[in-house]
């Protein structure tokens, strides 16, 4: 049974999360090439995709394969079928990388155990963190843009919360895990749809461990609110909601830096929650920040360490 008869699941997940982790709106050209007995391999290409589109070579020669290759990344064309040879004894390892606007997974042999849906999520994982330059170059761009392209207004909300996650789960990978939005309705907003996102906060150090600690966050709720000011139902509807079962602090982001009276009541409302509970306040601003920090190797997370302490400082 030709090898795309179990690849066609790692596909689809690859798919699914390169559409919920980089642009929205963008297709992609999936293609399945298995050299019998050497090597099994997909490309994803994004540049001029009208649809997804998934394609199968299951007869390829290496000279096929090779020329493929090639044409991603010129170093390919010395690249010996011996070397490739040797990864067949380890089927269990991926070759992969983020060459211009295609990206490559390859393992040794024909091995179906090796393409399953959960390898697919964990080849993915590995890409991305280390493909940080060419992830973060998108990020920065839409965050750059995101005033001409993401108008403030109840009619964009979703395009905001999907930037928002975007950049949250590229500054925070290794932290927080399946960022998700969650429809909530709030009976005393005469039953408003809230679109929250819940990541799964599976850290082990530093600050997103310590927010698990001290405020039982299980799990991080971010809430994206498209419009230029807060106002005080946005931040008690969010105090609300957090509950020891999914963590007692959580974050609102805005369009834009929100003046000291804002900044006052969130204050309030935690001590009136006997600081038990809180919220901090960012915004694009902050995103874009936080971004730059992530470029230079940094991370990010100290950031927002930096003002929440500030934050409870205040009080």
């Amino acid at each position: 049974m030709p090898m795309s008869h179990f690849t066609d699941s790692y596909c689809d997940v690859v798919n699914e999360i390169l559409h919920h982790h980089l642009q929205s709106t963008w297709f992609y050209r999936q293609e399945v090439y298995e050299v019998a007995n050497l090597a099994t391999a997909l490309l994803v290409t994004y540049d001029g995709a009208r649809e997804d589109l998934r394609e199968y070579s299951p007869g390829a020669t290496w000279e096929q394969f090779l020329a493929r290759m090639t044409r991603v990344k010129p170093d390919w064309a010395n690249f010996s079928r011996d070397v490739m040879s040797r990864w067949t004894d380890h089927p269990e390892k991926t070759m992969l990388g983020w060459e211009g606007r295609t990206i490559y997974f390859i393992k040794g042999g024909s091995r179906p155990e090796f393409w399953s849906e959960q390898q697919a999520t964990t080849d993915l994982q590995v890409l991305l963190l280390g493909s940080a330059r060419v992830w973060g170059e998108m990020v920065e761009h839409e965050l750059a843009h995101a005033g001409n392209s993401i108008p403030v207004g109840r009619a964009h909300f979703a395009d905001y919360e999907r930037m928002v996650r975007v950049a949250f789960t590229f500054l925070f990978l290794e932290h927080l895990r399946n960022g998700r939005p969650q429809v909530r309705t709030e009976p005393d907003d005469d039953g408003l749809e809230i679109r929250d996102i819940v990541f799964t906060n599976s850290s082990e150090r530093g600050f997103w461990k310590d927010l698990k600690d001290k405020y039982v966050c299980s799990e991080i709720i971010v809430d994206a609110k498209n419009t230029k000011e807060l106002t005080r139902g946005d931040l008690r509807q969010l105090y609300c909601y957090l509950k020891p079962a999914m963590g007692l602090w959580g974050f609102i982001v805005c369009r834009t830096p929100q003046p000291d009276l804002t900044h006052a009541y969130n204050r309030t409302l935690f001590k009136n929650f006997i600081q038990s509970r809180g919220v901090l306040i960012l915004s694009d601003e902050d995103l874009r920040r936080m971004v730059a920090i992530a470029r230079r190797g940094h991370d990010a997370s100290e950031y927002l360490r930096e003002h929440m302490s500030e934050f409870v400082r205040g009080i």
